[in-house]
This record gives C-alpha cells, structure tokens and sequence, in this order.
C-alpha cells in the first residue's frame, strides 16, 4: 500500500495542530492499522467510517480508507474518499494521488486539473515532477484517443477453449491452425498452471475442445507464458523456482517428438537466464531470435525486453537489451514477434497511453533498431490492464486475455481485428523436405530465398538433420529459392506466394542431384526479355549462387546452355539461344569465375523438353541449364 508514504509526507508536511482530531478517533485509527496488519480490511473500514463521523475532518482516516478502497479494486469508493480530503483543503501532495486515481477511473480532464494543482505547489517535489508530467501526457494522448475510437469488435473464442479458470497468455503456430496458451486453475489455495491446446479446422474455421499437451511439459510445478516455434516443433516457456534454475523464473524448452508428446524442459541456461526474473518469450518466425523480458521481479517498476540471438554452434547468445524506441525506466511485458519479423507487439506503461498498460507496436528499422512504439488505440486500450497480444499470420488477427463481462471465467481468450495503420504484413509458408536423388537420404544443406523484385536475399535457412525445412516469407511476392550442398548440383525453383495465403501454402520437396560428370541442372530464376538476350536483373541472386557453387567445389567445370522454344526460325532461335548463354557465361567470369573452368553452347529449339504447342510448355523449353563437364 502506498499508506505508509502518503503519512510519512503527512507528517513531514503537515502541522498537526490544524489537523487536532479527537482521542476516539486517533484510537480508531489505531485499530484500524492492526486489523490491517491482521488483513481484515472490512474491519479496518468499519473503524475508518467512526473515526470520520467523529472527526469530519479527519485526513489521515481519509487517506487511509481511500488507499485500502484503491488495493481492493474499488476505485470509486476510493476516489470518494480523496474528493473529501480535496475539500477539507488537504496538503499539495494529496492532488498527486486524487490525479492517479481519476486517471485510472479514466476521468482524464479532472485528472489533469489534479496534477496541475500539485505542479502549483512551491513545495512540489522534483522527484515527483517527472511522474506527474508523464500522467498529464498520458491523459493528452487518452483524451485524442477517446474522440478518435477504433473499430474494435473482441469475440469470446467460446467454451471449447474457454473455461471458468483462466485462460491466458496465448501463442499461435505460423499456419495459424494451432493455438497454445497458459491454463490455471485454483483449488483451495492450490493454483495449477498448464499449457493446453486448441486446433483450427481451416475449413470451418471452429476451435477444437483444448486438452493439456501430452509429455513431460507440464507439471505439477507452475508453467508460465510460452511462444511456439513457426514450425509447432519446440516451445520456450517461462517456469520459476525450479531447482536448475538460475534466478526466480527462467526460460525453458521442450521439443515435440513427432508422435504427440513434448520432451522433458530443458533451461536454456546462463546466456539467456540470469540471477532475477526472466519470462514472457516469444521466438522470432525463423528460430534465431528469442525476445523475453527481464525485470527483478515480476511486479518490478522497471521491466525491459531483451533479446538471445542463436549461435551457429546451437548455442543462445548472451541475452541484450533491446536497441532502440521500446524499453524505457517504466515496465515493458509480454513481447510478441509477428512471423513478418519486422512488427514487435509488446505492452508498456512506460509510453502515452489510456492507463496501466497498453498494447503498442514497434517496426524494425533498417540499422536493425526498433522504431518509435505506436499506441494501438482505443478502446482496445483501456485504464486497465493490456496484456497478453499475440497476431495471426494474417497480420490483421488478434488474440489476447481479458476479463470481459461476458467471459467463462475470470480470463477469457479473445480474438478480434486489429485497426489496418497496426497491423503486420500478412505470411504465407513454405515447407519440403531435401532429399539425395540417388539414395533417397534426407540431406542436411542450406537455403536461400530471394525476393525476384528486389533482387535481393530475403532469407538463409537450413534444413535439420531429417531433411525438412519450414520457412515463412512475406505473402504477395515472387521469390526465388536456391538450395546448396557441397557435393550436390545447385538446386533452384521460383514460386509466387502472391496468391498464395496460409490456408494454402506451398509445399515443396526437393531431390538434390549429386555431382557427376554429364549431369544437368535448370537454372529456374535466370530471366531474358522475349526475344532478348540481356539479363534480367532478377537472375542475379540465382546466379551468384551458381558463383558460389563454384567456389565451393573447385574442381567442377560447367558448360552453359541455352534452349528456346519453336516460335521463329531454327537460325534466329540458334543465335539467340547462343547469346543468352554467353551471357550467363560472361556474368560468372565477370564474378570471378576462371574461364578455363567455362564454356558455352546454344542448342536452339533442337532439344525440347515439353511439346511447343502449348503455351505451358513452350515455357519450359525457354531455359538455362548447367551442364557437369568435368569434376
């Protein structure tokens, strides 16, 4: 209770003999302290009401009773008390404590002209300055966002995942057909925290009954927040006062094995975990990057997000402060990284907002920096607590906790579009599994994405040990992937993900050929003008895989052909199939590439690989290959 400061001021500020009260009611203040102490708040309200009707002007009774109204919630009673020691004209700093409690009962114009009477006091306190200009900002910014309300419709997720316990703290696969959130329930003075889980038929799109996850993931010790992996396969969570543990909560994994259970939690040690309070992950959509936050505990005044970033020896990285607009001396919770990678959900106090925490978002800049947080507006932010936002791969979907008069229980999950100036970029997926052609092994190897319009990596991948990767991408581009493993012929392939949404991903197998002279791989993403033969510049990342390719495998020579279709004559589709391969061949020695390890052929429309009558297939017979000469 902030009790004990508000009569420590008091005493210091006050002279008592204005404030002369009766014995019987100094004596019913008394008592009610020690019920206080004896936690029977009733009571001590009771002896706070006599003291009053004795002593109408009684501030410190007030005080008091308005404090104990404050911790239990009732904040109009609370305020009621306050108003009364305003009009016995109290001390300048009781307006410090009648402004918060208006600014949380969202009264913003009266709990500025509170914080204005305080600032006025020649005896205001610098060290309180600060707190209340920051309140004052806050009711600017709720007031602008009162007049200027957000389409907002929250929809309860129902009782096939909703309970009358406590559903809260969710966390969605990247296909956004699994969602995984925190359970608890209360027996007696027993609480229980387990992780259950709900599928989505895509179809229809209804939640199916939750159950708890199936292993060795929950136990009869409390499991807290937890973020799920694009690919559903590993879960970091947050559990505390377990005896491997580095400080009171640490960060944990476990792994699904495949077959529907989850693996023993393993700590993900001292690089991440440290010796207070570390909670709330969330894993960024390729793996690399876990955000979380840190604070000396979990009501601390300053709790910040940071940051573990994945070695390539599998190992976390020493955990940072997170670079740029987000963390400030104030409480930062409950981070949320979009599959896009770029959008960070997050909640603070510690930026304008309508009250105690409110959800922002943040964008990450080009220097790798997050940007200035935007206030996601109002009424999904309200004086109360904001807690819990995940996003669905949409980028427009929502999903949080909150204790809406309509809910199952005391917190309920909900779910509701976010307004279009907050949202993320919508993700699609794709998926496969790298195979050797010869053998039918799964192959370890790396994967590059490129966006074919900006020309550029977009993302560097690799599949485990069982040859599968699951990569997501931004939707609505054109993108070429490129697949290398010493030992093997590049792989390439372009595909659209511009129609592609998460309800039908793409899904991609890949058999890698091994090096062998006489082989032959297409080049899939090297691109001419019709009737040209100068490249286009969406062919230079798939080539510069193919400088690569090279450059690991030192002993290869390559020829380079060319083949076009039927359309025009055999001698004009001879030279420029000629042209086009020369081309490719002088952009490789251009990088680098000796020309004793390169040659060049045009084949013109003599090889056909699919029947020119059709548009289809004439397209296929427009191609790049590389063909093994020597190895």
């Amino acid at each position: 209770m902030r009790y004990t400061l508000l009569i420590t001021i008091l005493f210091v500020s006050c002279s008592f003999g204005a404030l002369a009260q009766s014995k019987k009611s100094v004596k019913l203040l008394t008592k009610a302290r020690q019920e206080m102490q004896k936690d029977n708040p009733e009571e001590a309200l009771k002896k706070l009401d006599k003291a009053l009707k004795d002593s109408p002007d009684y501030i410190e009774a007030m005080l008091f009773a308005a404090e104990i109204h404050q911790d239990r919630g009732d904040l109009e009673s609370s305020l009621g008390y306050y108003q009364r020691a305003v009009d016995q004209k109290a001390p300048y700093f009781i307006y410090l404590f009648y402004g918060e409690n208006l600014f949380a009962l969202a009264r913003y114009e009266e709990a500025i002209k509170a914080f204005e009477e305080y600032i006025k006091s020649p005896q205001a306190k610098k060290k309180y300055l600060e707190k209340v200009n920051r309140y004052i900002k806050n009711c600017e910014f709720a007031i602008g966002a009162l007049a200027n309300p957000k389409d907002y419709n929250p929809l309860n997720m129902g009782p096939k995942v909703n309970s009358g316990d406590m559903e809260y703290f969710p966390s969605i696969s990247a296909d956004g057909n699994t969602l995984v959130f925190t359970h608890r329930s209360v027996t007696g003075k027993k609480t229980d925290e387990d992780f259950f889980v709900s599928f989505r038929d895509p179809s229809s799109g209804e939640w199916s009954e939750s159950s708890p996850l199936r292993g060795y993931l929950n136990t009869i010790q409390n499991e807290g927040a937890q973020t799920l992996t694009a690919d559903g396969q590993t879960l970091f969570f947050a559990a505390c006062e377990r005896r491997d543990g580095y400080g009171s909560c640490d960060i944990y994994a476990s792994f699904y094995d495949g077959k529907g259970l989850w693996s023993k939690p393993v700590n993900l040690g001292d690089s991440v975990n440290s010796r207070v309070w570390d909670s709330q992950p969330s894993i960024s959509p390729d793996g690399k990057t876990l955000y979380f936050v840190r604070g000396s505990s979990s009501i601390s005044k300053n709790i910040d997000i940071y940051y573990s970033q994945l070695r390539k020896n599998g190992r976390w990285g020493k955990a940072k402060k997170l670079a740029g607009k987000v963390n400030t001396k104030y409480q930062e919770t409950s981070p949320f990284i979009h599959f896009d990678n770029q959008s960070l959900y997050f909640s603070s106090n510690g930026h304008p907002g309508m009250g105690d925490l409110d959800f922002f978002v943040s964008r990450k800049e080009e220097n790798g920096e997050w940007g200035e947080p935007e206030n996601i507006g109002y009424p999904i932010n309200t004086s109360s607590q904001e807690f819990s936002l995940v996003v669905a791969p949409d980028g427009k979907t929502a999903y949080f906790a909150s204790d809406n008069e309509d809910g199952n229980g005391l917190l309920d999950l909900y779910n509701f579009e976010l307004p279009e100036e907050v949202r993320a970029s919508e993700i699609a997926y794709i998926k496969g599994r790298v195979t050797n052609k010869v053998t039918g092994k799964p192959l370890k190897s790396g994967i590059n994405f490129s966006d074919l319009d900006k020309n550029k990596v977009v993302l560097t991948e690799g599949t485990g040990k069982n040859g599968r990767y699951f990569s997501v991408l931004p939707a609505n581009s054109d993108y070429a992937l490129n697949i290398k493993k010493k030992g093997f012929l590049v792989y390439s392939r372009n595909f659209s993900l511009a129609t592609q949404t998460i309800d039908r991903a793409f899904e991609l197998n890949v058999e890698l050929i091994p090096i062998e002279v006489g082989k032959k791989v297409k080049l899939e993403n090297v691109f001419f003008s019709t009737d040209s033969y100068e490249l286009d510049t969406r062919s230079f990342a798939e080539l510069n895989e193919v400088v690569n390719f090279m450059q690991e495998n030192e002993t290869v020579k390559i020829s380079v052909e060319g083949h076009t279709d039927n359309e025009g004559s055999p001698a004009h589709n001879q030279t420029l199939s000629k042209n086009r391969a020369k081309a490719v061949y002088n952009y490789l020695i251009d990088k680098g590439i000796a020309k004793e390890r390169l040659s060049s052929k045009g084949y013109g429309d003599s090889q056909p690989v699919a029947d020119n009558s059709t548009e289809e297939g004439r397209k296929q017979n427009r191609r790049t290959e590389l063909k093994i000469t020597a190895f």
